[in-house]
């Protein structure tokens, strides 16, 4: 078992499509069973008085359907654009993908391993692949809290692959595009701005620990992955990942494949299509970008971190006494994206913007999101506690209030509809202010996330797995 993640870095995604297509290893493209132990949970939940197989391969076929048919549940992977054209994808029978899966399962125990075991090992029986001479099964899971709470139980004597970058390079990129413009995508208008104020700590959390689950694991059976690296040298990290995995260096392994059809990556990261490896990410362009407080804070609190993988430092050249006074004092400074979210909210250009999309909502121009199926609303780490994917009553009344029409004799709206578009914008208006007043809340969290940093840089306690170059 082999286990990919984003450690604190990304790129999860091109290093995997440079593994696609190599016959020694059991894989799914991209990370479609990301959230398959969350939802085996759920499932022992939901299927409680039908706990059994055929039920757990039914749920298992609607809620990833993306495994046998990547144009289903789509997501941000670039898995429908595949191919010289990029109009491609990936597709399985799904007969013959359920036929073997239960033909693996059968007589066996019900247990999570054993699930995620089979459901790779089927989706190489329909994909017409040569099981005999398999060495390794990468299983993308991608989220590091995952690995923690469920890997480690299951597999323990797994390999881990963690993707690392530079984090003033990576952090732009991860705030704008793959947190606020994801949430933009995902959530009503009203709920992504209201959620803004939550997005820095989620990254600097990320940053900062996502290695840390890595503690007390062996280390040698981790290695790091430079998103750098893949750029200046791939073939160089290919080879080293191919010794580590036990598996034959092939030429397959030079070039970003899935399913065997070019890969170009997705719109929602704001760059062109292109099968190769992103020159932005050794760009020196964040230093335009990022703010000057948060440049300095995270050369600090990640200043081993930078020192084992080669990042040049600019703000901070050695951590002596001065130093650390002076990161101790800049850690409860508010961030250039803290400052910028909460005078945001109180800019009337945004104020306006957001009682525009209320009244879009509220009136029907714009139609509600479901938030009942996706994972992405129930499972995801930074999204989960919302609850989101649970009805809000307010919203439901007006939906089926609009659904109705809500149209009396004269035309007018009824008073069924009056009343829920105005429960809807009163509570809507609510929630927008107190996302102001309990901004505060989540600058302390962050305090802590950057504190504990700040504790492990001093004594030296940050794990740091070796790197593959």
């Amino acid at each position: 078992m082999v286990v990919l993640y984003t450690g604190n870095g990304s790129g999860t995604k091109l290093f995997q499509g440079f593994l696609d297509g190599h016959p020694e290893l059991f894989m799914v493209p991209a990370y479609p069973l990301m959230y398959l132990y969350p939802h085996w949970h759920q499932w022992e939940d939901e299927l409680r008085d039908n706990w059994n197989w055929p039920a757990i391969i039914e749920a298992f076929c609607v809620q990833h359907a993306s495994l046998i048919d990547t144009r289903r549940i789509p997501g941000f992977d670039g898995l429908a654009r595949l191919g010289e054209t990029q109009e491609d994808y990936i597709s399985i029978d799904e007969d013959l993908f359920r036929a073997y899966l239960g033909h693996l399962l059968r007589d066996e125990p019900v247990a999570a391993r054993t699930f995620l075991l089979a459901v790779h090992y089927a989706y190489a029986f329909a994909r017409g692949e040569d099981l005999s001479v398999k060495k390794a099964l990468v299983y993308h899971i991608h989220v590091h809290e995952y690995v923690r709470d469920y890997m480690f139980d299951d597999f323990p004597d797994m390999l881990i692959l963690a993707t690392i970058r530079d984090p003033r390079s990576n952090f732009t990129g991860r705030y704008n595009s793959s947190e606020m413009d994801v949430d933009a995508h995902r959530y009503n208008a009203t709920d992504a701005a209201i959620f803004k104020r939550r997005v820095y700590y989620f990254v600097t959390e990320y940053l900062y620990e996502t290695l840390q689950i890595l503690d007390g694991f062996p280390l040698d059976r981790v290695r790091g992955i430079r998103h750098e690296a893949l750029y200046h040298d791939p073939e160089g990290v290919l080879r080293q990942t191919a010794a580590f995995l036990g598996i034959e260096f092939l030429p397959c392994l030079k070039y970003i494949t899935f399913g065997e059809k070019s890969w170009w990556g997705d719109p929602i990261y704001k760059m062109p299509p292109m099968n190769t490896v992103n020159p932005k990410i050794v760009s020196l362009d964040w230093q335009e970008k990022i703010d000057g407080l948060d440049w300095f804070v995270f050369e600090g609190l990640l200043f081993d971190y930078m020192k084992k993988y080669g990042y040049p430092p600019y703000k901070i050249k050695r951590l002596g006494f001065f130093e650390r006074i002076a990161l101790l004092l800049s850690i409860f400074l508010p961030s250039g994206p803290e400052r910028a979210v909460f005078f945001g909210y109180l800019r009337p250009s945004q104020i306006r913007h957001f009682l525009k999309s209320l009244f879009d909502e509220a009136t029907g121009r714009t139609p509600f999101k479901d938030y009942s199926f996706n994972a992405y609303y129930r499972h995801k780490w930074t999204q989960k506690d919302l609850g989101i994917w649970k009805p809000r009553g307010y919203v439901e009344r007006l939906n089926q209030a609009l659904q109705d029409h809500g149209a009396g004799p004269d035309g007018a709206p009824s008073m069924k509809l009056r009343t829920a578009q105005g429960v809807y914008i009163a509570v809507n208006l609510l929630r927008y202010g107190w996302a102001v007043l309990s901004y505060p809340y989540w600058v302390v969290r962050r305090w802590g996330v950057s504190l504990r940093s700040y504790r492990r840089v001093i004594l030296g306690e940050n794990i740091l797995p070796e790197a593959l170059e």
